[in-house]
């Protein structure tokens, strides 16, 4: 039964309000998503909300059989989550002036539907929020062993260690090991205490149970600045004498990926701050959250907004060489994409990013950078070389790894590029989507022309000229020269000195000239004159 807010609205307003989302920038490219919210809203309207389960929406949305066990698979529940998190994005930018709020509160699927004004006078007299640091901090809290005689003490422990290795191969964020507590029986509130005072914001905790051969381990996460839980998630394990370390170091890496990769929850509670509250000293990480959405939306809009935050936070920091090397990356994309000042932009990326690595020499991301350098450089033996060590390092990093899995593919180690990019974009719901860019190019210079296709209408960012260039070339050689006359225009009308510039543009990324080439004749067969 729909409650009385909702009651008060139109359903063909709230059809419409999806419909709205689900076409905005960041739902139009993430099909699943938009499924899945088109699904829970028509069900809820149809007075079917008793259906909102995890077993029907498996098979019902994400096309699972019959014996789908939502219990043992967490796909559902991983893919609410990010629902979530793409809701609250969206209402914070493109829906911020939006009237109806549409929400899926945690613990369900069951949609909430309300009007923006009664939203604002339900927050009313809410707690103002606390001011934190600039350098996000995370604390692991020991994980209780709820089983009756205790006897899985050992493997909690071993969990939160392997939590806190796991975690600090994030440079992102500074992780606090609170496990080092667990002796003196000090109580979760107090913990939290502590962690307020050492102003930690974030803070991870869990438990594990077992039940046979099987364990089932809880794991937690709360915002203290809000004191509100933002992410929970569990993981059944069967337990056996071989595999007690694998179980840990598992779901360990799983959950560290979850919450701290550029594109995980932790950091995207982050960028929401940036756009919806005033945190203290927050402008050198808000602007290298800027970037990460930058690299992920590729708009005009999301450019400016980190190339603006980026410079100022180098004006007001000049020894920090993430921000340094994250602006020699703009830079470096403005010169990869022939923005006017190319050339300047060229010696800027240069310039830059060697002043970053003399002032973070073991930083990840500034080492990400140089590698780019490198690549916009033409200087292979040098970035092979880094890559190579670079490599047991970024194992975790969604960007890092991406960014270095194209460089790879485009200097040529397509197998080893493919590889990473297929692992990274399978796991992570949210990545750049110029990747797809390299995996139609690994298709395309194999001829196998429909996969190729269908990675490039996967590159579906509309202000980049590469994406529309890719589609045309690979339609010339599928002779479908309707639809490779479309991207054509839009090519041209994104590049209008394509025709002219063609080989100097494609040679900027594509290492190898009978790729290039090859790329040429799809060009011809679609209809340019190059």
């Amino acid at each position: 039964m729909k409650s009385i807010k909702t009651q008060l609205i139109e359903d063909s307003l709230i059809i419409k309000q999806i419909e709205k989302i689900c076409s905005s920038s960041d739902f139009c490219t993430k099909d699943l998503l938009s499924k899945f919210l088109s699904y829970v809203v028509s069900e809820y309207l149809a007075g079917r909300e008793e259906k909102l389960k995890g077993y029907s929406i498996g098979v019902d949305v994400f096309g699972r059989n019959e014996d789908f066990d939502p219990s043992q698979d967490a796909l559902v529940r991983i893919h609410a989550g990010r629902l979530r998190r793409m809701l609250d994005l969206y209402y914070l930018k493109e829906g911020k002036e939006d009237q109806i709020i549409i929400e899926i509160p945690k613990g369900g699927y069951i949609p909430t539907i309300g009007l923006k004004e009664q939203k604002q006078e339900d927050e009313k007299g809410t707690e103002a929020i606390k001011s934190y640091s600039s350098e996000p901090k995370l604390a692991i809290l020991p994980f209780k062993d709820l089983t009756t005689d205790s006897s899985m003490e050992y493997f909690v422990r071993g969990i939160t260690e392997e939590l806190s290795v796991a975690l600090t191969k994030y440079e992102d964020i500074s992780v606090y090991n609170f496990n080092v507590f667990s002796k003196e029986n000090k109580t979760t509130t107090s913990l939290k205490k502590l962690a307020n005072k050492r102003g930690v914001r974030f803070i991870l905790e869990g438990a594990l149970n077992q039940a046979g051969n099987h364990i089932k381990i809880l794991a937690r996460l709360t915002d203290l600045s809000i004191d509100k839980q933002i992410w929970a998630e569990s993981y059944t394990r069967e337990l056996n004498l071989e595999n007690i370390f694998e179980i840990q170091e598992s779901v360990s890496r799983e959950i560290a990926n979850l919450l701290c990769s550029e594109y995980g929850v932790l950091l995207h509670q982050l960028t929401v701050d940036t756009y919806s509250r005033d945190f203290k000293n927050f402008d050198t990480y808000s602007a290298v959250l800027k970037f990460y959405y930058f690299e992920v939306h590729q708009t005009p809009e999301s450019y400016r907004d980190a190339f603006n935050s980026l410079t100022r936070a180098v004006e007001n920091d000049p020894e920090s060489g993430i921000a340094i090397a994250l602006l020699a990356s703009l830079y470096g994309n403005h010169y990869m994409l022939d923005f006017p000042d190319a050339i300047k932009s060229f010696e800027l990326l240069g310039e830059l990013s060697e002043k970053a690595i003399k002032l973070s020499p073991n930083s990840a991301i500034v080492q990400t950078v140089r590698l780019f350098k490198y690549f916009v450089y033409n200087e292979r033996e040098r970035f092979l070389h880094l890559a190579e060590s670079c490599l047991a390092h970024y194992e975790h990093s969604s960007l890092r790894t991406g960014s270095l899995a194209l460089f790879l593919s485009l200097f040529g180690q397509w197998e080893q590029g493919k590889v990473l990019l297929d692992e990274l974009m399978h796991k992570n719901i949210a990545y750049p989507l110029y990747f797809h860019g390299a995996t139609m190019l690994y298709y395309y210079r194999k001829k196998e022309y429909e996969k190729a296709l269908k990675e490039a209408n996967k590159y579906n960012v509309s202000t980049i000229f590469w994406a529309p260039m890719l589609r045309a070339a690979v339609l010339g050689q599928l002779d479908q020269l309707a639809e490779a006359n479309k991207n054509i225009e839009q090519l041209i009308e994104l590049k209008p000195d394509f025709e002219k510039k063609a080989r100097e543009l494609i040679s900027r990324y594509v290492k190898e000239d009978s790729l290039i080439n090859h790329i040429f004749e799809g060009l011809r067969l679609a209809g340019l004159k190059l």
